[in-house]
């Protein structure tokens, strides 16, 4: 038996499986945050802003979650998993407080923004890693499960959010879903136990990694891929009507077919992975991902091309975020990987930026899709080159 799993055997069955069920848990509720676009237009109403205005809260948030996600490591190591999380799901409830109760945007993004940022980066990343120690055999499979519940957390809460917010009003559909995140937070942080430290030479730190040329190659991955896939995905009505030349209506099915083929990445290919390799999974991953970008450029985009196109970023932008805690494992350790991967999920965060800052700058879908994939391509150049084994570097 390997070291990695014999270290881990020191938990028992029933902890492992409670653990897992605990993540999946945790991860579905911290799903939740992808519904506020829900809100929008009820606080521009509410406050009398712009819509916009509003919008950057989830930006925010976003560049919060991946901070929060790059000290991750640390956090655990002072205070553990299962403090960590009690703490988040306070954090959460008191940040959709302050958004309820909020006179103006400042009180929006600081509650909706900043705290649901710190509370989704701590958990997320954390109760995602240490799942995968725990199953160092399957860790494929637990990313997918893991991340497929935190998608599928972002489908379940658009009906009950939706719901919480044509019957109550905005102020209780805030406070009502504060605590419905909070039950679900507080139940999974009993149900979690810390993953054993492992002892191995093939345990690198983040001080180690960061001398690797592999490391940066895929940060700088991780960073074209977030880049491209969160502004396509977050324009894609948007991008359907201006170059499919769609209408509203028939544009708004993006949606659904973003969230659906989004959610079958992260499953499939966080599956896959344990078989045919992390490595190939993510050059597969980024073909798909830079194909589908690549077409929706085509100057003859219609329907049809453009709901395959779209299907592709999805699928590809889904499988790469799932597959990527497993190949920053099998390249650099298990043990330390909550550091190494939260150093890379910075680019999360700071790819949800440059996507739209570059196309404030070149004005449009039209400019912007191109130099997306050409990002794309120098990610692809990037990990065809990459070798399989770190020590043929």
């Amino acid at each position: 038996m390997s070291s990695t799993a014999a270290s881990v055997t020191q938990l028992s069955s029933s902890k492992k499986a409670f653990t897992l069920i605990g993540t999946i848990i945790a991860q579905f509720a911290l799903g939740s945050v992808y519904t506020w676009s829900l809100f929008n237009a009820a606080i521009a109403q509410e406050l009398h802003v712009d819509a916009y205005r509003v919008a950057l809260t989830f930006g925010l948030c976003c560049f919060m979650l991946a901070l929060a996600s790059s000290q991750a490591g640390y956090i655990e190591k002072t205070i553990g998993l299962r403090y960590t999380t009690i703490i988040s799901a306070f954090l959460m409830f008191i940040g959709l407080y302050i958004a309820a109760h909020a006179t103006n945007l400042i009180g929006i993004y600081i509650g909706a923004g900043i705290l649901i940022g710190i509370a989704e980066g701590s958990v997320y990343l954390m109760s995602l890693t240490n799942c995968v120690k725990i199953f160092p055999q399957k860790k494929g499979l637990i990313s997918s499960l893991a991340v497929g519940a935190y998608g599928l957390g972002g489908v379940a809460f658009k009906y009950i959010n939706y719901d919480l917010l044509v019957a109550y009003g905005l102020q209780k559909a805030f406070l009502y879903w504060g605590i419905i995140v909070f039950v679900l937070l507080i139940l999974s942080a009993f149900m979690m136990f810390n993953a054993p430290q492992e002892q191995t030479r093939s345990n690198h730190t983040l001080g180690e990694v960061l001398s690797h040329k592999s490391y940066w190659g895929f940060a700088v991955i991780f960073l074209m891929t977030c880049m491209t896939g969160l502004y396509v995905i977050g324009a894609a009505k948007d991008i359907g009507e201006s170059m499919a030349g769609l209408d509203a209506s028939t544009a708004a099915n993006a949606v659904a077919i973003l969230t659906f083929f989004n959610l079958c990445g992260r499953l499939v290919m966080g599956s896959a992975s344990d078989k045919i390799g992390t490595l190939k999974s993510v050059r597969i991953c980024q073909i798909i991902l830079c194909s589908g970008v690549a077409l929706i450029c085509y100057p003859e985009l219609n329907m049809v091309l453009f709901f395959i196109a779209i299907a592709c970023v999805a699928f590809g932008f889904g499988g790469s975020i799932t597959v990527y805690p497993p190949l920053i494992g099998d390249f650099f350790g298990i043990k330390n990987v909550t550091k190494n991967y939260g150093f890379i999920y910075l680019g999360f965060g700071i790819g949800s930026v440059c996507g739209n800052v570059i196309s404030f700058v070149l004005n449009g879908f039209q400019k912007t899709l191109p130099v997306l994939v050409l990002s794309m391509i120098l990610a692809l150049v990037i990990v065809m080159l990459t070798k399989n084994k770190l020590h043929q570097e």
